[in-house]
């Protein structure tokens, strides 16, 4: 059996390279894995082996103090997987479907703790089982037998390897079971990882381009520079730490695209919804030509007031109003809700112009409706990196990350005294000039 994505995997890379976003968006969807079967979990110094795979917990009740067990993310994970895998008499059932455990900022937490034993079963076979087993104890079970339960799925009913497994009271990673890590290689306060753990992971590296990242981020202005861009700035940066700071592991020490995620201004440019929502105008188009299809111009015509109103939900709500307003939409129980369009009272679809039909006074066909929405006046929105984010978030990793150990870089860009960058509020306070000779001083590509 052959398994494209890799079992085991921990993306890595410079702070702000959307590693958290990808790993559940995109990798954890790669895998068809629903929002039931996507498990996160977060580690961090203090995390340890019983809250990742069971521990007792005491409760108090009636005056009385109980125990119960309680399943951690592994555990709870692990029991969807084997939920989810088919019995062994179902063979004309799909494969069976994915589960995700999600840990962010693996390597904030003691992974030699927290795994313990679990170690042993990211070892897998070409089956995609783990190669090796693990015992474990009575309360494990217990907690694994109700999380398994509370899937809807009766042990009895389990494939015979897992109710085996139970039996035995061991544990093996099922194929259909999936761990995704995310790091920050560039933090200080990380535990150490082995070469051993790090063998039983595959890791891919996420760069600080900007070639996936939408264009409001792209194109934020840094604070008060309209025409300096996030991206431009964020390269400049990214070049200036490549050609002058002295750390052996340079990658880590890079600024992503996301390390602030823009902040829409409060002064918008005038735009209309054509501009902004060219994609959302396109699909109402071309629903609007389909309403005239003999024996299906009702059914599309519902097709475009669902359309219409799924539009109206993505905008501001004086956005929201001003575009019912428009289309005189009154929810009155009756099928045709867009009063403006004409429409037959027959067969209840909107009028077109491929009808033929000459619309009534105040009235209008669905094409020409389509046109006087996209139209309509819409601001753009103007996005903006502020300068408390600037100072604040990147200019503190700056100080205590990159130029840590050695400040010249720095002084010298700046053009100053060592003397008047000794602190950290010198070193904010002059953000703007860092800022205008980091720009002035660029004449390097992009990275």
């Amino acid at each position: 059996m052959s398994f494209e994505f890799p079992h085991q995997q921990i993306l890595f890379g410079p702070p702000g390279t959307s590693k958290s976003y990808h790993a559940k968006h995109e990798k954890a969807k790669q895998l068809q894995a629903g929002k039931l079967d996507i498990f996160p979990v977060a580690f961090h110094p203090e995390f340890n082996y019983g809250e990742f795979v069971s521990r007792l917990v005491p409760l108090t009740r009636n005056g009385q103090i109980e125990y119960r067990v309680h399943g951690g993310p592994f555990l709870r994970a692990l029991g969807r997987a084997y939920a989810l895998l088919p019995g062994d008499a179902q063979t004309d059932q799909p494969q069976a479907g994915n589960v995700v455990l999600l840990i962010d900022e693996i390597n904030r937490g003691n992974c030699a703790e927290i795994f313990g034993d679990v170690f042993h079963l990211l070892d897998r076979e070409d089956d995609g089982w783990s190669s090796y087993e693990i015992e474990v104890s009575d309360l494990t079970v217990e907690s694994l037998v109700a999380q398994i339960q509370g899937n809807d799925r009766r042990i009895e009913d389990l494939p015979l390897r897992v109710s085996t497994l139970i039996d035995k009271k061991k544990l093996s990673l099922p194929p259909n079971f999936y761990l995704i890590g995310t790091m920050n290689t560039s933090d200080d306060s990380i535990f150490y990882m082995d070469s051993a753990f790090k063998r039983r992971w595959n890791f891919e590296f996420h760069p600080p381009g900007f070639d996936k990242v939408p264009e409001w981020q792209r194109t934020a202005q840094v604070y008060g520079r309209p025409d300096l861009s996030w991206e431009t700035f964020v390269v400049a940066l990214n070049n200036f730490i490549l050609e002058h700071c002295s750390a052996h592991k340079l990658d880590d020490k890079l600024v992503g695209p996301w390390f602030i995620k823009a902040r829409r201004a409060a002064a918008d440019k005038p735009s209309t919804l054509g501009a902004e929502y060219p994609d959302e105008v396109r699909s109402l188009t071309e629903i609007a030509g389909t309403v005239g299809e003999y024996m299906r111009g009702a059914d599309n015509s519902d097709r475009f007031d669902n359309q219409l109103l799924k539009f109206a939900d993505m905008l501001a709500p004086a956005s929201r109003a001003a575009l019912l307003k428009y289309a005189d939409y009154q929810d009155d129980g009756k099928r045709r809700k867009l009063k403006v369009i004409e429409f037959d009272t027959a067969s209840e679809y909107y009028c077109s112009r491929k009808r033929g039909r000459v619309p009534s006074e105040g009235k209008m066909v669905i094409e020409d409706f389509v046109v006087g929405l996209s139209k309509l006046p819409e601001p753009a929105p103007t996005w903006e990196i502020g300068r408390n984010e600037i100072t604040g978030k990147l200019f503190l990793y700056l100080w205590d990350n990159v130029f840590d150990r050695d400040k010249a870089p720095l002084v010298k860009l700046l053009d100053i005294s060592r003397n008047e960058l000794r602190t950290f509020g010198q070193f904010a306070d002059l953000a703007d000039r860092l800022i205008d000779r980091l720009m002035a001083a660029t004449t390097t590509p992009a990275v």
